[in-house]
């Protein structure tokens, strides 16, 4: 029996749920190891995020080991978040226009205007922003670090071009080689690391590169277990990292993608035999609910930068645990009261107003 794969409330990308003509183990098998990768790379970001924000806003000062660290685990999380979702973008598209656009406004732009407008809020009511200010730079900032939530806007952009390339009949690889192209142009005009043009290219590349690995998925799984091939691969990722970590500019730099690439192929190799279990079960829900977690943590980490902090003498460690501790508990509690409230649920992936429901098969 073939079921439509679907969107799971509160993820960042779909979810493939069935398959057809394949055993429902092996496919059952795929969600769950996409869901605990997922869930880890939200994890990541929180990680980051708590080291820099705790950072920036003098909460602490960071020890070398949150340093190096989050350097290390920059050059992976977002590029790994925007494989996974390139991966399911074949599936999206073949449900047709009507179903992926709306899908899309409904799981990213949504969110993106309700908690960038609650950013604003924060800003406006900490820091004395005035309403002329606040408003520039939504779709296209000059500072890309400004929010978290630039990833949703990057990723929903992708998604349009991807149903773009559907409806010019182009293959999905051709948006891998417009990334490349771009990001190509962007290295020969030396483009700064750190701006929003270099992140969205590089990035991109990423996002089709998943969606043309999908297609080839367990060709891939199998070259890559080879333990030479393996090995290679880690060698790859370490020196990338080793080059960041010493000051390299490598972050989003087309000269530098074989290193986040490498650590794809590593996580392709060996996370598909990941199988659900007790100790899989807090990242499967994390995975599967990451929105949640992705659009409340930076808002939270900010508001207790600002407003509790100083109140509370823990040293450094103490306010980094605790950090860690609101970006994952507040969110995950959010999700169970969603479930019960459902209007909640309009913050983050419903709008809020009534849909047609659709007709029950026959």
């Amino acid at each position: 029996m073939h079921v439509p794969a679907g969107m799971r409330a509160g993820s960042l990308v779909p979810v493939t749920t069935t398959q057809p003509a394949r055993p429902q183990a092996a496919v059952r098998s795929r969600a769950i190891w996409m869901d605990v990768v997922r869930g880890l790379a939200i994890i990541a970001v929180i990680y980051g995020h708590t080291e820099a924000v705790g950072r920036v806003e003098t909460v602490f000062a960071s020890s070398d080991w949150m340093l190096v660290s989050n350097q290390v685990l920059v050059l992976i999380r977002m590029p790994l978040l925007m494989f996974l979702s390139g991966m399911l973008v074949p599936r999206s598209l073949a449900k047709g226009w009507r179903s992926f656009l709306p899908g899309k406004f409904t799981k990213l732009a949504w969110p993106y205007a309700v908690w960038i407008a609650l950013f604003f809020v924060i800003l406006w009511i900490y820091r004395d922003q005035s309403l002329s200010v606040i408003p520039m730079n939504i779709l296209w900032p000059e500072d890309p670090n400004q929010t978290a939530l630039w990833y949703l806007r990057n990723l929903f952009f992708y998604y349009l071009i991807a149903q773009a390339l559907a409806w010019l009949r182009l293959p999905l690889w051709s948006g891998a080689a417009l990334g490349v192209g771009i990001s190509a142009a962007q290295l020969i005009a030396d483009v700064d690391t750190g701006t929003t043009e270099l992140r969205f290219a590089n990035l991109m590349t990423y996002f089709f590169l998943g969606a043309v690995a999908m297609k080839h998925r367990e060709a891939i799984t199998r070259v890559c277990r080879r333990p030479l091939i393996a090995l290679t691969l880690l060698a790859m990722f370490v020196v990338t990292a080793y080059l960041y970590v010493s000051g390299t500019p490598v972050r989003y730099r087309l000269e530098f993608i074989w290193g986040p690439l490498a650590f794809i192929g590593l996580v392709l190799a060996f996370a598909p035999s990941i199988t659900s279990s007790a100790w899989t079960k807090p990242l499967e829900f994390i995975g599967r609910n990451s929105l949640y977690f992705y659009v409340m943590h930076f808002h939270l980490f900010l508001i207790y930068s600002w407003s509790i902090s100083s109140h509370l003498d823990i040293g450094a460690a103490g306010h980094f645990l605790l950090m860690m501790a609101i970006g994952l508990i507040i969110p995950a509690l959010t999700v169970h009261l969603a479930n019960l409230v459902p209007p909640i649920k309009w913050l983050f992936f419903e709008l809020p107003w009534p849909r047609r429901k659709k007709a029950a098969a026959i």
